[in-house]
């Protein structure tokens, strides 16, 4: 398959697929990591690359740039990204929106530290997709686009913004594996689509993820880090309030700002992640890991399950174990 995009250094081609004009392609990691990377090619000049890696060790990958603007949403996991030979790398941080401008041709690089688990999707879109397709050249943009839409980045600029519920919802729908659909590329162009329009009509007055964002993560990291290792026991907003000396209402208010949704809500999404790793694992039964997670009871944890990703966990396990369900 003719791939007009960059594919990463340090994978190898898994296989490929074509849903209509949409072409298809996954790798997977040679080095010390596990899952795979897809790349979604729409049209000329309208990319998609879907990130499922979990690193196992410290990692770098390098991408080469073409002319294109890049819009990356990082749902989970941390890394540093900037240009070879370069002391400014910047940190791209869970529950962001990046955008990359960097001179065509010039290298990015990125790296990992060990036991990182990534989930992110990155839109990439050439000036002639956004100039002849969507007509943004003869519309007024400010932010990162305008400046793209203008000239030719001549230098390496990396901004970031919060991600919001709407961003985070979509980008997780994209994620979920769908290899079985025969309309998905019809599905992911649409979402995809979703990601850009609602991007480009955000504004860009936005604090920056660098921000109050940024401080409110910081200081609720030992509380996420907490909720994250403890998945199995019981939450409740005062006794975490307590433990980690904040009001309740400080509490709520400062997770919402930093992560972009709820406790609760985090709470029961990272559940059912971490559990369909399990799944996929195949170490443990279902109500094992129902328990494990949190569930008190295997038929409920169920019920969530297949309301969060479609199937039930028995389908999710089948899937990874024909190939088609790894992250």
């Amino acid at each position: 398959m003719d791939t007009p995009f960059s594919l990463p250094s340090a994978y190898r081609l898994a296989s490929t697929r074509r849903w209509g004009r949409t072409q298809g392609l996954t790798v997977t990691p040679t080095g010390a990591a596990r899952g795979r990377r897809e790349f979604l090619c729409f049209r000329p000049g309208f990319y998609l690359s879907l990130g499922h890696v979990t690193h196992l060790e410290e990692s770098r990958e390098v991408y080469r740039s073409g002319d294109f603007i890049k819009l990356h949403f990082r749902l989970e996991g941390e890394s540093r990204v900037g240009q070879p030979g370069s002391a400014g790398a910047q940190t791209v941080s869970a529950m962001s929106v990046s955008t990359l401008l960097q001179p065509p041709g010039a290298a990015k690089e990125e790296f990992f530290a060990s036991e990182v688990r990534e989930r992110s999707v990155t839109l990439c879109c050439s000036r002639d997709f956004l100039s002849e397709e969507l007509g943004l050249l003869e519309l007024p943009l400010d932010g990162p686009f305008g400046a793209f839409m203008q000239a030719r980045p001549d230098r390496f600029e990396l901004l970031r913004f919060p991600l919001s519920t709407a961003q985070h919802e979509i980008a997780d729908a994209l994620l979920d594996d769908g290899s079985g659909d025969r309309f998905r590329g019809l599905y992911a162009e649409a979402k995809a689509f979703e990601l850009l329009h609602g991007f480009l009509t955000r504004g860009f007055g936005d604090a920056p993820v660098d921000g109050a964002t940024a401080a409110a993560r910081e200081r609720l990291a030992p509380l996420k880090e907490h909720i994250d290792t403890h998945l199995g026991e019981v939450f409740d907003m005062r006794g975490l309030a307590r433990r980690f000396g904040l009001s309740e209402s400080r509490l709520a208010r400062g997770f919402r700002q930093a992560y972009g949704s709820s406790l609760f809500e985090y709470v029961a999404k990272a559940r059912l992640t971490r559990a369909r790793v399990l799944l996929e694992q195949g170490r443990q039964s279902v109500t094992e890991i129902a328990l494990d997670v949190g569930y008190g009871h295997a038929a409920n944890f169920s019920t969530a399950f297949k309301r969060h990703f479609g199937l039930s966990p028995q389908a999710a396990r089948q899937a990874a174990r024909s190939g088609h369900g790894g992250h």
